[in-house]
């Protein structure tokens, strides 16, 4: 069958939120992803998702995408979100059709770079975005406030 790298479909989020967990099992972590399929379409304004369907709605990976802006480039540009391709559609370029596709449809729409994080244990993945021609940016940090922290943060009234 050939590959159609495509606009998730309605019905399909289920899927793409069980390959998000799939993610998460294949770099080691205890960490649970939280998106479900629910979550997930009722945030289609705000992320794009694309999808590897092999044939007849098999689907094999998918990339979740988020319109950012750099003040430092003056530019937007494409946040990778999460990229996944199946472990036995691993070798056959699925990830490189996914982000070429998601990288299309967003500069599109004005992007001209692209961001995204790796887990510090998926190897594999670093592999793939050095080949790509990605730069590892060692001199930015990351930075959260978890959903407890958020929301005592918030509701501090301006207090520090």
């Amino acid at each position: 069958m050939s590959l159609v790298v495509r606009e998730m479909q309605d019905g399909e989020a289920e899927t793409v939120a069980a390959m998000v967990h799939g993610l998460a099992v294949h770099i080691g972590t205890s960490f649970v992803p939280k998106l479900t399929g629910g979550n997930l379409s009722a945030a289609q304004d705000l992320v794009d998702v694309v999808v590897a369907d092999e044939g007849g709605g098999q689907l094999i990976g998918a990339c979740l995408g988020l319109m950012t802006f750099s003040t430092w480039r003056g530019a937007r540009g494409l946040y990778v979100v999460d990229l996944f391709v199946l472990p036995e559609a691993r070798g056959r370029n699925v990830g490189l059709a996914l982000l070429r596709v998601q990288a299309q449809r967003f500069a599109a729409r004005g992007a001209q770079f692209i961001k995204l994080e790796v887990d510090e244990t998926n190897t594999g993945a670093e592999r793939f975005y050095e080949r790509l021609g990605f730069n590892k940016k060692s001199e930015d940090r990351l930075h959260i406030l978890e959903q407890n922290a958020f929301i005592n943060f918030i509701s501090a009234g301006g207090k520090t």
